[in-house]
C-alpha cells in the first residue's frame, strides 16, 4: 500500500500514513496533551499500547525530548508505518516499536515497568470497515475494555501514571477498572465537539497506588459555532500546550 506523509502539531509532527485506510485523527495529539511540563520530568520510560502510526508519542517526544518510549501493536502493518514515522522525525535513538500484545504480554514485556502507560485502545462498535487493518485498528469488537485496562497497569511501577483517552459514554466503566486496579488520583478532562452538545471524548489519566481524590476539570470545547477550533482547541492541537 502506498504511504503518505502527513502532519500533526501544526507541522510540527511528520506522520506516515497508508494513503487509503487507517487515519491518525486529533484524539491522538489530544491524549498526548494530558501529559503537562510538571509531570513529563516525573517520567522518563514510556509504554505506548496500540501505537499504530505512532502519533500519541511522536507528539509527546517533540514536547519532550527526554523521554524514551516502546511502541506496542499486533498488527505489522501499523508498526511498518510507526518505523517510518520514527524514521522521518529523527527520533531513532528514543522510540522503538515491537509487535507484542497487550492481553497475551511477552515474557520481555512482562519483565519492563514504566513510568507512563499511554493508549488510545480500539473502540468503534457496530459496523467495521471493510479495510481489515482499519477494522483491527478502530473495532471494539471482541476487546475487553477492562482487561485492556489491567493489563496497562501491570506494565507500571508504583507511582507511574496511565493515561488513555475513550468515549465519554464510557466513563463509568474506566473508572471502576481504575479503582479495581489500584489506581488513584484519577484526572478526567471531557472533551466537547461544540458548546451545547454532550461530551464525546474523555482523557484520563490516574497514578498506580496513590491515595489522592479524584479531579474533574473543566470542560473542553473544541469547536466553535462556526466550525472553527476553539483558542483552546488550537493552543493543544496545533501549538503544542498541555490541556490541564
Amino acid at each position: 500500500m502506498k504511504i503518505e506523509i502527513n502532519t500533526l502539531l501544526g507541522g510540527k509532527v511528520k506522520i506516515a500514513q497508508f494513503e487509503k485506510g487507517v487515519k491518525v485523527s486529533s484524539d491522538a495529539v489530544l491524549l498526548s496533551s494530558i501529559i503537562d511540563v510538571k509531570l513529563a520530568k516525573k517520567i522518563h520510560n514510556v509504554l505506548d499500547v496500540g501505537v499504530g502510526g505512532g502519533g500519541i508519542s511522536l507528539c509527546l517526544l517533540k514536547r519532550f525530548n527526554h523521554l524514551n518510549v516502546l511502541g506496542i501493536d499486533v498488527q505489522d502493518e501499523m508498526l511498518s508505518l510507526a518505523k517510518e514515522s520514527i524514521k522521518v522525525n529523527g527520533f531513532d535513538m528514543c522510540f522503538s516499536v515491537a509487535k507484542d500484545d497487550i492481553l497475551k504480554p511477552s515474557k520481555t514485556l512482562k519483565d519492563m515497568e514504566f513510568d507512563l502507560v499511554i493508549t488510545n485502545p480500539p473502540y468503534y462498535k457496530g459496523h467495521t470497515s471493510p479495510d481489515k487493518i482499519k477494522a483491527k485498528a478502530h473495532s471494539e469488537q471482541g476487546l475487553d475494555l477492562s482487561e485492556w485496562i489491567k493489563m496497562c497497569i501491570k506494565r507500571l511501577r508504583t507511582g507511574g501514571v496511565f493515561a488513555m483517552v475513550h468515549k465519554a459514554e464510557r466513563i463509568d466503566d474506566i473508572m471502576f477498572a481504575l479503582k479495581q486496579n489500584g489506581m488513584g488520583k484519577i484526572e478526567i478532562v471531557l472533551l466537547y465537539s461544540k458548546k451545547g452538545e454532550a461530551a464525546n471524548r474523555v482523557l484520563v489519566r490516574a497514578v498506580k497506588s496513590s491515595k489522592s481524590p479524584a479531579v474533574i476539570y473543566p470542560p473542553i470545547i473544541l469547536h466553535s459555532t462556526n466550525g472553527e477550533y476553539t483558542d483552546k482547541a488550537q493552543s493543544v492541537l496545533l501549538d503544542g500546550e498541555s490541556i490541564i
